[in-house]
């Protein structure tokens, strides 16, 4: 159910900083459920970007908001996963994604352009009624006190505004995230640079060992030591996308790069000595590459809600995804839902503890535990040469060759956890067990400071 068809009795503004996946859908989330919000995005709505899977947990989501028919302009339905030498190209086994493994999840799996998900976000926040400012800066954030608790920020230009609630959406170097965990968050490197780049089909097709790819229904990995690609269409079948991914300095390639999609590199930098001709091509066919470093926060992020309560950590900033692994985007918008769906219960301000609080209650964990899947699947096809590696192979060719009823049986019940996730189901479970029985028979809610966002001034709102 992660469509809200509820108005919240009480509405809040809420300023979102940052307008990537997580940003935009939670102001759609928020502004249809009578909320007003306004999301502060530094950046354009144009930039620089690769591929997203999008799992079953995630589709259900976009065809619910969307409908199929827009959804299938932009993505393609992934078949199956073929899993290739690196060095060779040699096929060596293959992931089916089974019709009716996929029908048992309530979604399919998607491959999209990053920036095709980013429009149709923008495009359903704003006609619902949320404010999305590009090229707005936030310089820096002040917390509400006990005497008036709604949070503020100031912007490059000067301006201050205020609301009643805030959400960081900021992603991997969150500005808001050092404010709620009130102090500096140290990041340290993880031992993977990500390269993603995207082509043109065009010049795929006019090649006849790539046009295959550029055709397929298929997301494509290549294994080898320390060093992996994955490909696949994206923009309905228009453009292929690949990342690179390169560990631990053992593949000639030094590690390096910020912790961000926003650093270009050119491609004739990277080392790709012990490709396969195909992927050598492939890799030379654009001119420059998105260069992302992978950082580990050793003292973790505990905290999503700062000590006001009024600040709240969503996506990345709360939970810094893999980069290059398949559930980032998915987790960020299943945040959303989460998030916005209880708010849409919201009657008075008194609630707003308990909701913030069930939020992360219901999101962390489930984050957790889908990143290291995310750091295992992207580990598993680096294998160095050796034993582990030749099993790897060796397992991966049986079960190309030995599907049946029980293959499909075991893979439904790898993947059930992460695909059948519904993030509304979630987030209405808890209102039914838990929430609801903190309301009180008041109508109105209590005397509480609010935001009017025409002119962004303090005002206080008593019951009558």
């Amino acid at each position: 159910m992660p469509t809200v068809d509820r108005t919240a009795a009480l509405a809040l503004d809420f300023l979102v900083i940052g307008g990537g996946v997580g940003g935009l859908a939670v102001a759609y989330v928020l502004a249809k459920s009578g909320h007003r919000v306004r999301v502060l995005e530094r950046r354009g709505l144009n930039v620089p970007g690769g591929g997203n899977r999008v799992p079953p947990n995630m589709s259900k989501i976009l065809r619910q908001w969307i409908g199929e028919e827009e959804l299938k302009k932009v993505a393609t339905r992934c078949v199956g996963t073929p899993f290739h030498s690196l060095r060779t190209g040699d096929l060596v086994g293959y992931l089916h994604w089974k019709p009716a493994v996929m029908a048992e999840t309530g979604g399919e799996f998607l491959l999209m352009h990053h920036n095709d998900i980013i429009r149709i976000l923008y495009k359903l926040a704003t006609e619902a009624g949320a404010q999305v400012d590009f090229h707005t800066e936030v310089v820096s954030i002040q917390q509400g006190t006990d005497e008036i608790p709604n949070p503020s920020v100031t912007l490059a230009n000067g301006d201050v505004l205020t609301a009643d609630m805030l959400i960081g959406a900021d992603g991997y170097a969150s500005m808001v995230r050092e404010i709620v965990l009130e102090e500096e968050d140290v990041a340290k490197p993880g031992g993977l640079t990500l390269y993603t780049g995207v082509v043109d089909a065009e010049g795929m097709l006019k090649d006849p060992e790539l046009r295959p790819y550029a055709l397929s229904d298929e997301w494509s990995i290549w294994m080898g030591p320390h060093r992996s690609v994955c490909g696949h269409p994206v923009r309905a079948k228009k453009e292929y996308f690949f990342h690179v991914y390169s560990w631990h300095n053992k593949d000639g390639q030094e590690q390096g790069g910020e912790e961000s999609w926003n650093e270009l590199f050119p491609t004739e930098k990277l080392n790709i000595d012990g490709h396969g001709p195909k992927v050598q091509r492939l890799i030379q066919m654009t001119p420059q590459l998105i260069r992302t470093h992978f950082m580990t926060h050793p003292r973790g992020v505990d905290d999503w809600i700062d000590a006001s309560g009024r600040i709240v950590l969503l996506g990345d900033a709360a939970h810094p995804s893999f980069p290059g692994g398949s559930h980032g985007a998915s987790m960020a918008i299943e945040d959303a839902v989460v998030l916005g769906s209880l708010f849409s219960h919201l009657r008075m301000m008194d609630q707003i503890g308990s909701f913030t609080s069930a939020y992360q209650e219901l999101r962390q964990r489930r984050c957790e535990l889908v990143k290291l899947a995310d750091i295992a699947n992207a580990q598993m096809v680096a294998m160095p040469d050796g034993p582990q590696a030749e099993a790897r192979d060796e397992d991966m060719r049986r079960r190309k060759d030995e599907w049946d009823e029980g293959t499909l049986k075991a893979q439904f019940e790898e993947i059930a956890e992460i695909f059948l996730y519904d993030a509304g189901d979630a987030a209405e479970e808890w209102w039914v067990n838990w929430g609801r029985f903190s309301e009180t028979a008041r109508d109105q809610p209590n005397a509480a400071n609010f935001v009017n966002f025409a002119d962004f001034a303090t005002v206080t709102v008593s019951e009558n």
